[in-house]
């Protein structure tokens, strides 16, 4: 007996309430139908189905075991097909998430290179500094700056390292001092970067360990960009991964404050739900950013 065609054609009868329509959409005959599930009630030893001339419905043993096998069975459809899928090019729509820093300086040239490779793939690239959920959302795959990885509850794949670290123009230094130590950051203007991950600190490397530090802000803003351009004008610290900060840097517009104390590496990860562990396209955009980075590293 083929116990998962038996199992397909009894949810199908099931389904459908009749021989006839589960032999139709198993492309069998009803004879064979049939026979699938007197074999199943046979190798089960109770009956599922109460047939007459009329209908067909389920007993109370077949009611509880379509309840069981039939999420089971769709799953098992769902691995097939996605498998199936991985042995053709990638195609249909990819929504990708980044934040607005990260994804306006780092990813155009990646996503270029993609849509070269796999033109039948429909990007729709989402910009936000508010992080997505990926259980609720549309978004196949985000791209996530932290100093750790995400927790099991997600894949999450490493692509590139780069480094957070706190940040002054020169003249702001020369005007208010440079802060010795972590203590002496409250004595300054700090511009805050309100991020829901970060929960209203800053995080620093303390004698081997990550602590974070709440401060008084002088200003908070979602925008990294903003807080980049109002430190480089003098208005005080800021909190950035060095990627975002790297033009300001090679300008001379900002400098690197308290070093002793910058987290290294600070890891941007490709993250997405476990749903999308097969997924062709998810696959082929995460393969490409890890070489693609590998060959272009962050600052």
């Amino acid at each position: 007996m083929n116990k998962l065609e038996a199992v397909r054609a009894l949810c199908l009868v099931a389904e459908y309430q009749s021989f006839t329509r589960a032999a139709k959409q198993m492309q069998l005959s009803t004879t064979m139908v049939s026979r699938h599930v007197k074999q199943l009630e046979q190798n089960l030893g109770c009956l599922l189905l109460k047939r007459n001339t009329r209908k067909v419905c389920l007993t109370d043993a077949g009611q509880n075991y379509v309840l069981q096998m039939k999420p089971l069975l769709n799953k098992f459809n769902e691995v097939d097909e996605e498998l199936s899928g991985l042995s053709q090019a990638p195609s249909g729509k990819l929504a990708i998430s980044a934040s607005i820093e990260f994804g306006c300086q780092y990813l155009t040239p990646l996503i270029s290179q993609y849509q070269h490779a796999f033109p039948d793939v429909k990007l729709d690239i989402v910009l936000s500094n508010t992080p997505v959920d990926l259980f609720d959302s549309q978004i196949d795959l985000a791209f996530r700056v932290a100093p750790s990885l995400p927790d099991a509850s997600h894949i999450a794949q490493t692509v590139c390292h780069s480094s957070l670290s706190l940040w002054a123009s020169p003249a702001y230094l020369k005007k208010h001092g440079t802060p010795i130590d972590i203590a002496a950051l409250s004595e300054h203007r700090l511009l805050f970067f309100s991020h829901h991950i970060r929960h209203d600190q800053w995080i620093f490397l303390l004698d081997g360990q990550h602590v974070c530090r709440k401060f008084n802000w002088a200003m908070t803003s979602n925008n990294g960009r903003f807080l980049n351009e109002a430190a480089a004008a003098g208005d005080g610290i800021i909190q950035a991964p060095r990627y975002s900060v790297a033009p300001f840097i090679k300008s001379g517009e900002l400098v690197e404050v308290l070093a002793q104390h910058t987290l290294n590496p600070l890891t941007i990860a490709a993250v997405y739900p476990h749903r999308y562990a097969l997924s062709n396209r998810v696959k082929s955009f995460v393969e490409l950013a890890k070489h693609y980075f590998s060959q272009h590293p962050l600052p």
